[in-house]
């Protein structure tokens, strides 16, 4: 035995025990394998250049996926830092000469080894691979006397041609003594392997090789002449052996005999079905009778390379066929190399967060790792630090791994999230500008909610990438999909969500795959180009009987006419013909007879355990005494399981073989075999709580199955998975006894995980049941929570009850009328100005519970209704103003003053009054270090700005504050919700188009995934529902109002009601239906002016200009209304002038100019515009100037007026107004067409 110079140390898992050889390359060592408590045989490098390690790479996965008991078995490649190497079957035995003449030859040994010998080469052949080394120090014979072939280090793939097994490597290689005259031109073939074997069969009958001497001279010779022959070197040799020896050693390789007649000239039985096999290559399956889906394929292919983010939904049940028509497309896209391929399935029972998507992201990690360093400058940037906490696996990516952590930590779990999966979506975006990129997701049907938010962010705005998603569903498993596959589902039937439904083949194409298989198997056994194992099969050119048994139990499936068929293999050798009862049962029964023992109880426990399962697990729970490896080998090459990346981890090949399976194991087993399953993850230190409550519970251990249950929920949540958060703690109750303190707490912990969420009415009806276990003081907490949701969730009444009855309990008591809350509001103001805003300063540990209880609720109130009921909430901000001044807690105290700002600017109060305000707050904020109350500051100041319109100073007010929040604040959706919504009203009146549009639809999103129906209502409505109108999409602006309205009460009227009004008010006037506008508003004009929102100056201009507005516009369809009209326009103008902001007057002067036109008076008109043009560009409002702009120039005409109107154009276009005229109609009407 040689030693390694390098000397391979070992590593945690590989203790090495002794070297047992070296050769030029590698080094091979017997080694114990802690982690299987199993000894192998480990192959590693001399030196780790790059060409040895792709040359070691190549050997492992030239025999990986081939089984045969005559070639050595192959476990795990590993690549660690400067080691490469690969672990193998440890065989011992001795040489193949040594073996076949231990002193002198012994025939009887050398025709039992040659035979084994030529059925391993028949197995390697039969998987398109040559050797191209063979030789007696390559074949080791173990004492039960099996040759097991060895070393594949040069071993190569072969390709067709007029020899139809030749290799597809150039360059010479080999042992020239053993090499044919071919392979030294380097030309090997398959018969050149059998050269070789003629040349160990030529050195065992004689004791020396055909040809000796230096190699050059030796190939030399092999091409001028024949050896001698054996029977003159060696007289009285088997007359047999040496005529096979003399054909084998032909110089020409087409003179030596193929496989099968050598196979017989051996005496070589073929093997029994299900003792040797080939594992079938990804792709094998033939694909028939699917061009129409492929070529649907093709086409949503075609759509993501144009730039658009499309998901294609493949459905069909089990064994249709979805899984090799997708592969068979993403393989023809990797062959022509014209997109990157990722590609994961789900598991019934898998056991993460975001499991839709899991596989996704292992083959993103891989092909990431690919790449080289200069491509992954491209693609990695820094914001990817926070995805490695949600795919731990993408730090496999070195550069991944060393990118710093993020500057700010961002509290927010819902807004944290968003983060993460924006970076995931930036990092698709970059990979598919340099080349598509298209998604491939097995059976989702066993996906989860949190898997689909993680698509939808993929797939969605702002800026989606050019991306493929396939997902395959199961439609047995979804006749009754869960509410995330319904919402999926549902969106099916446009150009970027589409649902691709494979059906039965029918009977032609079922017939013609039948044929297909039939002629595999018979060429299989006849030890054709896929002769790996000599299986017998029958002959596809009999046997009709046969084919029409197939197609009509086969019923169109594709998976069951490959059974069927390996069924009728197994029969035929015994004379048995398929008979019309046959099922898929019957199938895997027949084959589950043919298998070695410990197999069926083996695929029994993976089929119970219903995904991927750990080997060693898989193997104690089986009963298994001896390594399994072997035996997963047949398994996988018999296609009852499929060949992972991971040799520890074992997986049914199809979830048709794990129901037949489970339908035949007995019930009464069951529960044990689950405990079994549960105790044995739990031995492993199985950190997979949900799968071990599935097993416990199945097994009956109640007590365990909680404990599990909440593990998981707890587990899901800090990974930010909330719906599978909410999902484990319904488990964790239904197994919790009713009534007590813990069903409490976890109905509290269930709230807390639906919100986040956003699923704000089950989080509403969790807290209250949780208020209802809990003991008074957690109580009042806790359906403050819930009022808090219900309000957030539209249930607005629900939310009002629950708020009066916390302030009842508190004494704070709630106005019955909105009389009283005015004089309760002007009382408490008074006394705020009487009392000033001194305060003594408190730790919150030393103030009472019960006053910051109080505290709490005003603020609640405040900013529940802030958006509902203006008054009332303005009361109950000043009360809360007031308990935060007497209480002296600083940072309940500043935000407390914050909001008083923005109450006080929104209400009409003296600028230095609310300044004060904000700057006191903002003080205190600083000195404390509080982000929350700085969020709060920014977000009133930018409120504030907004009310006295100073529409910059408010955006980028409001934009600082969404930024603290964000990365600081945690269970602040209200203040952010409400600077998004100043934010964006700040964007429209900037005419910022297209900075609106992108916001619009992120924030949009974001409310829709919180389930905070408010938010969506806000960014549905108002001024943000113009971003429809600027695309000319009338009817998406009206469908956005309808679905914001849809399940808002009526009563009370309020905010939302308003801002449906204006956005109804802004869509008619942009349609030509003016009329319906004012008439609209004209009847919730009384309604409008009971809210108390007219105490909002912005409330007051707006409305009026869009009353106005519309009827200025109606004048010219209804002539005989026409001067009522005109002439409530100009009183609106007039009252909106009179406001005295910045931006009344340009507003009043353009519905003058309107009126004016109107009328007639183009003078008058032009004027007006000029004043309002002015004014607006004084305010910024470059929107309504270019709509001004416009007017004017089509009322002065000539030169200038044309070129007003160009440049007013050119701006529209420019910002993504698709419609300059329609527009122009909307924000100024009255003005010819």
């Amino acid at each position: 035995m040689m030693s390694d110079p390098r000397g391979f140390p070992g590593n945690e898992r590989f203790r090495i025990q002794r070297c047992l050889g070296s050769g030029g390359m590698g080094v091979v060592y017997e080694a114990l394998d802690r982690d299987r408590n199993a000894v192998v045989a480990l192959k590693t490098l001399r030196w780790t250049d790059p060409s040895a390690i792709y040359r070691l790479k190549r050997e492992f996965r030239t025999l990986v996926g081939i089984v045969h008991p005559n070639l050595v078995a192959l476990y795990e490649l590993f690549g660690e830092a400067d080691e490469w190497y690969f672990t193998m079957e440890l065989v011992k035995g001795s040489r193949f000469l040594e073996f076949v003449r231990p002193d002198v030859l012994s025939v009887e040994r050398l025709r039992s080894a040659l035979a084994q010998l030529a059925t391993g080469l028949v197995a390697l052949h039969g998987a398109g691979k040559l050797h191209r080394d063979l030789k007696p120090s390559n074949v080791l014979v173990t004492p039960e006397g099996r040759p097991v072939i060895l070393d594949f280090g040069i071993a190569a793939d072969m390709v067709a041609g007029e020899d139809p097994l030749r290799t597809a490597e150039d360059g010479i290689w080999g042992t020239a003594e053993y090499m044919s005259p071919e392979q030294g031109r380097g030309e090997a073939s398959a018969a050149s392997d059998w050269y070789a074997m003629g040349c160990m069969l030529y050195e065992a009958l004689t004791g020396r090789l055909p040809f000796v001497g230096a190699a050059l001279r030796v190939l030399l010779e092999k091409a001028q002449q024949d050896p001698p022959d054996p029977s003159k070197v060696k007289p009285g040799l088997p007359a047999d052996l040496v005529a096979l020896c003399r054909d084998l050693l032909a110089r020409r390789p087409e003179r030596r005999p193929r496989a099968k007649e050598i196979l017989t000239r051996l005496s070589v039985a073929l093997p029994a079905p299900g003792t040797v096999a080939t594992a079938p290559s990804p792709g094998s399956a033939l694909l028939i009778g699917r061009d129409a889906q492929l070529a649907e394929l093709e086409r949503a292919f075609g759509l993501a390379r144009s730039g658009r983010a499309v998901l294609t939904i493949v459905r069909g049940p089990s064994g249709i066929g979805k899984t090799a028509l997708v592969r068979t497309f993403v393989e023809q896209l990797v062959a022509e190399n014209r997109a990157v391929v990722l590609s994961g399935r789900c598991y019934v029972r898998e056991s993460m967060p975001y499991k839709g998507l899991d596989g996704v992201i292992d083959s993103l990690t891989r092909f990431l790792r690919t790449l080289p360093d200069r491509d992954l400058d491209r693609l990695i940037t820094r914001d990817l630090a926070t995805v490695l906490q949600l795919f731990p696996v993408l730090g496999r990516v070195p550069k991944l791994l060393q990118l710093p952590a993020p500057e700010r930590d961002v509290v927010d779990p819902v807004e944290l999230r968003r983060q993460r999966f924006s970076a995931l979506q930036g990092l698709f975006r970059r990979i598919a500008a340099e080349k598509p990129v298209v998604v491939h997701i097995d059976d989702l049907q066993w996906g989860d909610a949190d898997s689909i938010l993680l698509l939808d962010s993929l797939l969605g705005p702002p800026d989606p990438p050019a991306l493929l998603v396939i997902a395959s569903l199961s439609s047995e498993d979804t006749a009754s999909p869960p509410p995330f596959l319904r919402t999926l589902l549902g969106r099916t039937g446009t150009e970027s969500c589409r649902e691709l439904r494979l059906s039965p083949l029918s009977e032609v194409d079922t017939r013609r795959l039948a044929h297909a298989l039939l002629e595999n198997e018979r060429r299989e056994g006849s030890g054709g180009m896929r002769g790996s194992t000599g299986r017998a099969g029958p002959d596809a050119r009999e046997g009709s009987d046969g084919v029409d048994a197939i197609v009509r139990e086969a019923a169109g499936n594709p998976f069951l006419v490959e059974q069927l068929v390996h069924y009728l293999a197994l029969l035929r050798p015994n004379g048995k013909a398929a008979t019309s009862g046959v099922s898929l049962g019957d199938v895997l029964e027949a084959r589950l007879a043919q298998l070695p023992s410990g197999a069926r109880t083996l695929l029994e426990t993976l089929a119970l355990a219903g995904q991927p399962l750990d080997a060693t697990v898989a193997r104690d729970v089986a009963g298994l005494q001896e390594d399994e490896r072997q035996l997963v080998a047949l398994l996988q090459a018999e296609r009852w399981l499929k060949a992972t990346r991971s040799a520890e981890r074992l997986e049914l090949y199809h979830d048709g073989i794990r129901r037949a399976l489970l339908a035949r194991i007995d019930p009464v087993r069951m529960p044990l075999m689950h405990l079994s399953l549960a105790t044995a993850m739990e031995a492993r230190r199985a950190d997979d709580p949900e799968t071990l409550y599935e097993h416990y519970l199945e097994a009956g251990q109640r007590v365990r199955a909680h404990s599990c249950a909440t593990q998981a929920a707890v587990k899901a949540a800090r990974a930010l998975a909330f719906e599978r958060a909410a999902l484990f703690y319904r488990r964790a109750l239904a197994l919790t006894p009713e009534g007590g303190a813990e069903a409490g707490a976890l109905y509290a912990q269930l709230g807390e995980a639906l919100a986040n969420a956003g699923r704000v009415r089950d989080a509403a009806e969790a807290y209250s049941r949780a208020a209802a276990l809990s003991g008074p003081s957690d109580a009042l907490e806790l359906r403050r929570l819930a009022a808090e949701q219900f309000l957030i969730g539209g249930r607005v009444q629900e939310g009002l009850d629950m708020l009066k009855s916390v302030l009842d309990a508190t004494g704070l008591g709630f106005p019955k009328t909105k009389g009283r809350a005015v004089v309760s509001l002007v009382w408490h103001r008074a006394w705020l100005r009487l009392r000033g805003l001194r305060f003594v300063e408190r730790r919150a540990a030393a103030i009472p519970s019960a006053q910051l209880a109080r505290l709490d609720v005003c603020r609640t109130v405040a900013e529940g209704l802030g958006h509902l009921d203006t008054i009332r909430a303005a009361d109950f901000q000043t009360r809360h103003l007031l308990l935060a001044l007497r209480a002296g807690e600083p940072d309940r105290l500043a935000r407390a003053l914050a909001l008083e700002g923005g109450f006080s600017a929104a209400l009409g109060g003296r600028s230095r009054w609310y300044d004060r305000l904000l700057a006191e707050a903002e003080g205190l904020g600083r000195r404390i270090q509080s982000p929350h109350a700085l969020g709060l500051c920014a977000v009133m100041t930018g409120a504030a700005a907004y009310f006295a319109g100073e529409f910059e100073r408010a955006r980028d007010a409001t934009k600082q504050a969404e930024r603290l929040l964000l990365e600081h604040g945690i269970g602040v959706a209200w203040e952010l919700v409400t600077a998004r919504f100043y934010h964006t009203v700040s964007l429209y009146y900037l005419g910022e188009v297209e900075e609106l549009g992108r916001c619009a639809a992120a924030y949009l999103k974001d409310a829709a995934e919180r389930g905070n129906r408010f938010a969506a209502l806000m960014f549905r409505t108002g001024p943000t529902n113009a971003t429809w109108l600027f695309a000319d999409d009338v009817a998406g602006a009206r469908g956005a109002l309808t679905e914001a309205l849809g399940e808002w009460p009526e009563q009370p009227f309020g905010s939302p009601h308003y801002m449906a009004l204006t956005a109804q008010g802004r869509i008619e006037l942009y349609a030509g239906t003016p009329r319906n506008g004012w008439e609209a508003v004209e009847r919730s004009w009384p309604a409008l002016k009971r809210t108390g929102l007219f105490r909002i100056q912005s409330v007051r201009i707006t409305a009026r200009q869009i009353r106005a507005s519309c009827g200025v516009a109606a004048s010219h369809t209804a002539p005989s209304d026409s001067a009522p009209l005109l002439a409530a326009a100009e009183r609106d103008a007039a009252a909106i002038a009179a406001e005295r902001a910045p931006y009344s007057a340009p507003t009043a002067a353009l519905l003058t100019a309107g009126v004016a036109a109107r009328r007639g008076d183009e003078a008058a008109a032009a004027r007006a515009l000029r004043v309002a043009l002015a004014g607006f560009e004084a305010c910024h409002m470059k929107l309504f100037m270019a709509v001004t702009q416009r007017r004017l120039g089509e009322l002065v005409g000539g030169d200038e007026g044309r070129a007003l109107v160009s440049q007013a154009n050119t701006w529209m276009t420019t910002h993504r107004i698709v419609n300059a005229d329609r527009m122009a109609a909307a924000l100024a009407p009255g003005f010819p067409e």
